[in-house]
Order: C-alpha cells, then sequence, then structure tokens
C-alpha cells in the first residue's frame, strides 16, 4: 500500500512539473521580441483650399510624422512601415537609414494608421493610429452677374465614417454703383443641394446698394458626395453685381488618438497606443 501512494506521488509530481513547464515556455512565447515605441506631435490637421473665379489657385495638405527611433528588438531592426489608411500603400523605410516617416493627406477622413516595426527574423510589432483630417475651403468671385455653383465634396478619401458638420458662411456684397447714381437693392437666395439634389437650406435676403449679407448655416451628419451651394440673383436690372465669399469647413468627430509627443529631458513619455 505504501507503495502504491509512492508511486501515485512521483506521477502526480511529474504532472505537475510538466503543467509549470508549459506555463513558463507560453509566458516565454507571450514575450513581445520587438518593443515598439512611436513618437508623434499631432494626429490631426487641415487641408486648406482656396478658390477665384471658379478655378483651385491653392491647395496645402497636411503632413504628419511618426518617430521610430526609440524602438528595440532583440534582434537588428529591418524596417519601419505606416499605413495610411487610405488605400495607399504602404511607406515602407530601411530602419539602417532612417527612423522616421513623414505622411501627406489632401484630402478628409478619420484614417486608422498601421506603425510597423519588422526585424532581420522577421518578427514584427504594430500599433495602431486614429487621424483625424478636416478640410477649409475659401472661394471668392468679384463682380459677377451670375454667380458659379461652387460644389462641395463631403465623401471622405476611404471607407471611414462621414463627416460630422458641414459648415457654411457666406458673405454676398451688392457691389456699390460708381456712377453717381443710387443702385437698386437685389434679392439674393442661397441654397444647398446634396447629390440627389435634394434642398438641405436656403435663405433669402434684399441687399441695398453697397451693402452686404450673410448665410451662416450648418448641415449636420451631411451624406457622402457632391453637394452644391449656389447664389440666386433676383435683380431689377441686369446692371446690378455682386461679390461672392464662401467660407466651407467640413468636420468630423473628435475621435483622432492622443498624441504622443517626443519626451524633453526633463519631461515624461506620453502613453502610447495599444498595439494590436
Amino acid at each position: 500500500m505504501s507503495g502504491g501512494w509512492k508511486a501515485i506521488g512521483f506521477s502526480l509530481l511529474m504532472l505537475i512539473s510538466s503543467l509549470s513547464g508549459c506555463l513558463d515556455s507560453d509566458e516565454e512565447d507571450d514575450e513581445k521580441v520587438i518593443d515598439l515605441v512611436v513618437y508623434y506631435e499631432s494626429t490631426s490637421g487641415t487641408i486648406q483650399q482656396s478658390f477665384i473665379g471658379g478655378s483651385q489657385i491653392s491647395l496645402t495638405g497636411v503632413s504628419l510624422n511618426f518617430d521610430f527611433a526609440r524602438t528595440t528588438s532583440d534582434f537588428d531592426l529591418a524596417t519601419f512601415s505606416l499605413e495610411p489608411g487610405d488605400g495607399r500603400s504602404p511607406i515602407i523605410v530601411n530602419a539602417d537609414e532612417s527612423a522616421s516617416i513623414d505622411v501627406d493627406y489632401e484630402l478628409h477622413g478619420l484614417f486608422s494608421v498601421i506603425l510597423t516595426a519588422t526585424d532581420v527574423e522577421e518578427n514584427s510589432e504594430n500599433m495602431t493610429v486614429v487621424i483625424r483630417i478636416e478640410q477649409h475651403i475659401e472661394w471668392n468671385e468679384q463682380n459677377s452677374a451670375e454667380p458659379d455653383v461652387m460644389q462641395i465634396n463631403t465623401e471622405p478619401d476611404n471607407d471611414g465614417p462621414a463627416p460630422k458638420v458641414l459648415q457654411i458662411k457666406s458673405t454676398v456684397e451688392n457691389i456699390e454703383n460708381l456712377g453717381g447714381l443710387a443702385g437698386s437693392p437685389i434679392t439674393i437666395t442661397w441654397e444647398l443641394t446634396d447629390s440627389n439634389a435634394e434642398s438641405k437650406g436656403m435663405k433669402t435676403e434684399q441687399i441695398a446698394d453697397g451693402q452686404d449679407a450673410v448665410w451662416d448655416f450648418s448641415l449636420n451628419f451631411p451624406e457622402r458626395g457632391v453637394h452644391e451651394l449656389s447664389v440666386q440673383l433676383d435683380q431689377s436690372t441686369d446692371q446690378e453685381r455682386v461679390n461672392v465669399n464662401h467660407v466651407i469647413d467640413i468636420l468630423y468627430e473628435q475621435t483622432e488618438s492622443a498624441v504622443n509627443p517626443f519626451p524633453t529631458e526633463s519631461g515624461t513619455e506620453g502613453s502610447q497606443t495599444e498595439s494590436e
């Protein structure tokens, strides 16, 4: 009987030792070979676009930088890469040549940027950072009897969420008659229509000679697609003309990731976005 208990005790000891070995092995497998550390000063920006007389005169995109310099691996690092989240191919740099990646955006949207480090043994570690890119547009038209229709594209540059707000501030000036005679007042009508030609907002106002009027309008959660902003003149004489200035902002939910700036000597490191 005593021998039987000894045999059972030995078997239990071997089983426990075996399980302990498996747990230790799992813990080793869970240890990350690569410590991915990326710093970035900004996770949002605004594209600036200007038009005069219906023609684009300037477009300034948004450029963001991601610094992998503090990333380490148990082996030599091979590459750093960034997927912009808008369908473009990843931007890849050789780790021996650079630890910094710049990415440019010229279209608005919320983008999930994937940052990856890979070593020479093909181990890799990645993280996702959400980027918010909005757009500001200024449209000017001078001395017009029939202002052009402005097209506003609310379609984001990916399959992500649509904009939260389309903001419009439009100023129309009835140009003062300089011939010595009082000019006529004019009646104007602003209207915003969506891609289905459905009216989303309208305002009519009379403007005296030499005066101006403003339409402030916000469309919440605009449909994806091209909207049209028009200014119609109902004038008492064909000689009346106007100056038009549209200021448009395409805005998104502020759901971008927190910034993680490079630490200063006296500062502390910012929090990293969780790796996936």
